[in-house]
């Protein structure tokens, strides 16, 4: 891919799936800068990669505040090692966020099952054990 390679607003909307007014305020908040000419965005190839970053960053749950430092501090031209340290420092207390999260839903599934089965039970029971009452 060349570097002067540019892609339309529709062009992202499409590949990452955002709508177009998601797109207008990631650039509001500064996540992308693409050059206006007219009415039109163009965005470069530089553009195109921050906004993978973007959404990869999001879907694992990171705020979009964080997720701008996260960008950020990975384009970032001095401390490459030093950022990524700090990015799997970051990785891994959300991992153990969403993992926390995923044991509360788990407990929430099971009282869901529980009352579920409380329900039915009453069902069944109003309806005498006929499995088919009106309702």
């Amino acid at each position: 891919m060349q570097e002067d390679t540019t892609y339309s607003i529709k062009d992202m909307e499409r590949e990452f799936g955002l709508t177009l007014r998601t797109l207008r305020y990631y650039e509001e908040r500064g996540l992308v800068r693409p050059v206006r000419r007219g009415a039109l965005r163009v965005y470069s190839v530089k553009d195109r990669e921050r906004l993978k970053l973007i959404t990869r960053f999001k879907a694992l749950g990171f705020a979009l505040v964080e997720v701008k430092e996260i960008v950020d501090l990975l384009e970032a031209p001095r401390g490459r090692r030093k950022n990524l340290q700090g990015l799997r420092s970051r990785l891994s207390e959300q991992r153990e966020l969403l993992r926390e999260q995923c044991r509360e839903l788990e407990k929430v599934l099971e009282l869901m099952e529980e009352t579920l089965t409380e329900v039915n039970g009453e069902i069944i029971a109003q309806d005498g054990g006929n499995l088919h009452g009106g309702g």
